[in-house]
């Protein structure tokens, strides 16, 4: 995996520069374009899988419309859809497609494009305006169950249920929550529509620790560092000394906004409280501590899209797929064992 020292020497900012980018520190003053540089960076250079020699491009060229659900500021606060979209970059760049990356949902998309990558949680009413717009659509990240196009997600029920487990594992009993969702991004038909979310409580019911006291949940399509310092913060303010032993957190983004909650309370990490997540970005292994978290395959996400798409636009006779991608429990520092 690549160091901090790697990143600093790829994008020629120093060794304290990307460690503070990496860790979100709030008191740092550094350009979007900065951010995006190291964070990019980041992401390539710890995309281990092996590179592939790039195809020879077809006498046609193939144009490809990749439309994403947050802009470029945004991205930054949730790397998540970053690494999808750099893995589908890199298989698109293999096979010498032509990417078109400017392209967003309303403006349309041009005439010579041969199939959209749709990345991100699109409202339903996104959905519909999205698939009118080509017959060729893959779609990453989107929760509706779409019957005439491909979709393609990580499976965060699994990876909220290794988490759970670990924990529990690790002697621990107290676990709180801290999550959100946007429920008018998501379909289904329970209180709680995001599987890491429902996971959580119906593995905690079942297994008699659910504690309504400690989950922390807001209904909004920001699940970003800053809600999750806003949700630890609310977390320390109430439970104060009925504090859990651990925290699951729904994805690494938002953890980093609990550590700096923490952090502002004089509470340590894992020693006061451990830490557990879903996703394995770039930025995990950089934290203080490093983030045990469960590895969603996102840069593999993105280059299934891109071959998804690829057989979609060679043959129009394939039935729709929906593919769900495994997860891997990755240990590090954040998580303490109990005695």
């Amino acid at each position: 995996m690549a160091t901090i020292k790697d990143i600093a020497q790829a994008t020629d900012f120093s060794i304290s520069t990307v460690s503070r980018v990496l860790n979100y520190d709030p008191t740092l003053s550094v350009t979007y374009e900065t951010k995006q540089k190291i964070f990019e960076t980041a992401e390539k250079l710890n995309y281990t899988k092996h590179i592939m020699k790039k195809q020879k491009k077809e006498e046609t060229q193939i144009n490809i419309a990749i439309i994403q659900w947050l802009d470029i500021q945004e991205e930054i606060e949730d790397i998540y859809y970053m690494s999808i979209r750099i893995g589908a970059e890199k298989r698109a760049n293999e096979l010498g497609y032509n990417l078109i990356k400017t392209t967003t949902r309303e403006n349309g998309i041009p005439d010579n494009t041969d199939g959209i990558l749709a990345i991100g949680k699109f409202s339903k009413e996104e959905v519909n305006l999205i698939a009118g717009l080509h017959k060729n659509v893959v779609f990453i990240g989107t929760n509706y169950p779409l019957q005439n196009f491909d979709t393609i997600n990580g499976d965060f029920a699994q990876a909220a249920e290794i988490a759970l487990s670990y924990l529990i594992e690790q002697g621990h009993q107290r676990i709180g929550f801290i999550g959100a969702e946007n429920k008018e991004n998501l379909h289904g038909f329970r209180t709680y529509k995001s599987p890491a979310i429902y996971t959580y409580r119906d593995y905690m019911n079942h297994h008699l620790l659910f504690d309504e006291d400690l989950f922390f949940f807001k209904n909004t399509s920001e699940s970003n560092i800053k809600v999750g310092y806003e949700l630890m913060t609310e977390a320390l303010n109430q439970l104060k000394d009925h504090f859990p032993t651990a925290f699951f957190v729904v994805n690494d983004a938002m953890v980093i906004g609990c550590l700096h909650a923490l952090k502002e309370h004089n509470l340590s990490v894992p020693e006061d409280v451990s830490l557990i997540s879903i996703n394995d970005l770039s930025v995990s292994q950089y934290m203080t501590p490093a983030l045990t978290t469960v590895k969603i395959f996102t840069e593999e996400m993105g280059e299934v899209g891109i071959n998804t798409l690829k057989e979609r636009i060679e043959s129009e006779d394939i039935v729709a797929k929906r593919m769900i991608l495994s997860s891997k429990l990755i240990e590090r520092e954040s998580v303490r064992k109990l005695v």
